[in-house]
């Protein structure tokens, strides 16, 4: 069984360069990190993670998520990855270190693993725009656990370690990545379509998103996402999950109200972000998803960056955005009154994010006044009348 792997990371040069070791005790679920000496010499050191990794020569022990660092699993596989890795390969991962080693390095970001001090793979996906008929075929025969042909296999193994449960691949097409999601059968309306939607009317609120456009095939439609952490089809920015900051096992109705919120990752950005106003924007994005029924908006789909070229930590682009369901109950803290997303509650802890409450009630407004209007502009957008009735039942009046 692997205890061991090597972190690199790749974009800083023009090949992945060593940065540590991390080390993994399966039977203790303790794990164990240190920064190689080297890279605490080079200028252009970062830390992977400002709070619980900072850039130190310490050995760094963790106890949580069975002994694995956060920001290892963020370049890890999610549900659907660790589905593809279980059915493509015929060794089974057999710890949480070997799994981040057999997604072969293509998570989001920067980071890449080995068992070789010396040498790396490099990021790189080799599907391209005209694969997406044999990627469709491919990725139904993996949700029907069917046979999948071996030329199948190696495209999706290019996006197992990206993160959600939803099916998706790398294709790299003109020097842009992009991650390609993929309806399934069981969904209740055009997910991809959906989604494309919703986060183009994002962008109408001044907000960062990330960029996305819609392949119409023969059988379905595909949502490519345009990756905000690669140039050029390399690696330009490291990527933290605010899952991995708030890093947190056990969520209690206190943590929901403190620790574990959208307060939280506003106060983070405060003190390590280059922008404060991020945290504006933060909010904004917040009450978006109370509005839209984003309930979806738990701590690994929200992330910052830390961009090779600007030396610095900012919010990422918004990702996932999309509906849900009308629960109002969300993946983390609103405000006071815990995951409950109603417009009290947003104004409840307002001051987090650096906003007094008129300037809250202003982005509020602002807010409502497009989300009201959803359905004319999900139809512009291609949303079918069928779908727009079932989304009724999703998004909150």
């Amino acid at each position: 069984m692997i205890s061991r792997a090597y972190v690199f990371i790749d974009g800083l040069e023009s090949s992945p360069i060593i940065c540590g070791i991390v080390e993994l005790d399966a039977k203790g679920n303790i794990g164990k990190f240190r920064y190689g000496q080297s890279y605490l010499q080079r200028s252009d050191a970062f830390p992977l993670d400002p709070v619980h990794l900072p850039l130190l020569s310490d050995q760094f022990i963790t106890r949580v998520n069975k002994g694995m660092f956060g920001v290892i699993l963020d370049a890890g596989a999610d549900s659907w990855g660790k589905k593809l890795i279980l059915s493509l390969h015929s060794t089974k991962p057999r710890n949480a270190l070997e799994l981040v080693l057999a997604g072969d390095s293509m998570g989001v970001g920067a980071l890449t693993f080995s068992l070789s001090r010396t040498a790396c793979k490099p990021k790189v996906s080799k599907n391209k725009l005209e694969d997406i008929p044999m990627l469709l075929k491919g990725k139904t025969a993996i949700l029907n656990n069917e046979e999948i042909s071996k030329e199948a296999k190696k495209a999706f193994e290019y996006g197992s370690s990206m993160g959600g449960a939803r099916p998706k691949t790398i294709i790299e097409d003109n020097g842009n990545s992009y991650l390609a999601k993929f309806n399934r059968q069981d969904d209740i309306f055009n997910v991809c379509l959906v989604e494309h939607a919703t986060m183009t009317m994002l962008k109408e609120l001044n907000v960062r998103v990330a960029n996305t456009s819609i392949l119409h095939s023969q059988q379905e439609d595909i949502l490519l996402v345009e990756r905000f952490d690669c140039a050029n089809y390399q690696p330009s920015h490291h990527f933290l999950s605010a899952n991995s900051l708030i890093n947190q096992e056990k969520i209690t109705n206190q943590a929901l109200a403190e620790t574990y919120s959208y307060g939280s990752l506003a106060e983070f950005i405060m003190k390590y972000g280059a922008e404060p106003k991020d945290s504006h924007e933060l909010y904004t994005r917040m009450v978006f998803n109370i509005m839209m029924g984003n309930t979806d908006d738990h701590s690994r789909n929200h992330a910052f960056l830390y961009s090779f070229s600007d030396k610095a930590w900012r919010l990422s682009p918004a990702y996932d955005v999309l509906p849900i369901n009308n629960s109002r109950q969300h993946g983390i803290g609103i405000g006071a009154q815990g995951r409950v997303g109603t417009i009290d509650n947003a104004l409840s802890q307002s001051k987090r994010f650096g906003l007094t409450q008129a300037k809250a009630k202003t982005i509020i407004s602002t807010v409502q006044e497009l989300t009201y209007e959803w359905a004319t502009y999900f139809r512009k957008l291609g949303v079918s009348d069928t779908d727009l009735e079932r989304l009724k039942g999703v998004i909150p009046s």
